[in-house]
């Protein structure tokens, strides 16, 4: 085994330790995210129905950075939420919805109707005080089955209907598109701050997919909502460093013993184990 893959493993057991709980307790094999970093939805070929009851295509849409998110509206577990954390931080951004980027939301639940989009719409862009966005600027979006799928294919969205029939199991994160549909960036979990917004939104303009290094580069920092910057987080370094060498330590006696004990069978003329 080379160096590189003994740090890879603390560099996992440390992104799980600091990684959103309530994220990581929806993943399973039937629910979860699978990130598709980089690579472009079909948006003109997925149809939903609007919050007046009109068809519309995704692309038609997606105009402009977009903020894509995936709920049910009669969810009563994480969707809300989610949907009020972004409502919160679009409100705090420097960036204006609907000029700056589009929020689109799409309901995973087939059996929801057109009145239901428009009601959670009006509920959303009323909690949002600071500058109510236009009402073209967040959409809300039912549809068949078959789109359903389609865009939660595209973007690694699993899902699962629960034991009582109703209701759903699934994650909650948010999305960001380009104006052509390519996927930049996920945020998992229900925290989201100002400045994540930003970022992805600039992301999403200069069609910059976030990779893997630099996602985990972002697992050091936090944001800072008094002093409007990212804080680096030392303690959060030290950890990592010290499962990386406890990791490599642990290996390294490993394989000395059992060097040792071969060294000790061939001295007794005893095949090793």
């Amino acid at each position: 085994m080379s160096a590189r893959h003994f740090f890879a493993v603390p560099l996992v057991l440390f992104a799980a330790m600091i990684g959103d709980p309530a994220f990581a307790q929806q993943q399973s094999d039937t629910v979860g995210i699978d990130e598709k970093i980089g690579q472009t939805i079909a948006a003109d070929q997925m149809t939903f129905t609007d919050e007046a009851g009109q068809a519309v295509t995704l692309k038609s849409l997606i105009d402009r950075p977009t903020i894509l998110t995936l709920v049910y509206f009669r969810c009563p577990g994480i969707c809300t939420p989610l949907l009020n954390e972004v409502a919160r931080t679009a409100d705090q951004a420097d960036l204006t919805p609907g000029k700056d980027y589009r929020l689109i939301t799409i309901s995973f639940d087939a059996n929801e109707k057109p009145e239901w989009a428009a009601m959670k719409r009006k509920n959303m862009l009323g909690t949002m005080k600071a500058k109510t966005p236009p009402l073209d600027a967040w959409r809300f979006l039912t549809g068949d089955a078959a789109n359903i799928r389609r865009i939660t294919d595209a973007v690694g969205f699993r899902f699962a209907r629960a034991p009582d029939g109703v209701n759903f199991t699934h994650p909650a994160t948010v999305i960001f598109l380009t104006r052509e549909g390519r996927i930049v960036r996920y945020l998992p979990g229900l925290q989201l701050n100002p400045a994540d917004l930003e970022m992805g939104v600039a992301d999403a303009a200069a069609d910059r997919p976030r990779s893997f290094i630099q996602n985990i580069q972002q697992l050091c920092y936090s944001y800072d909502p008094a002093a409007h910057r990212f804080v680096l987080h030392i303690d959060r370094i030290l950890l990592a460093v010290t499962l990386a060498v406890a990791a490599v330590l642990v290996i390294y006696l490993l394989r000395q013993g059992r060097r040792r004990r071969q060294a000790i069978a061939r001295a007794e003329g005893v095949a090793p184990q």
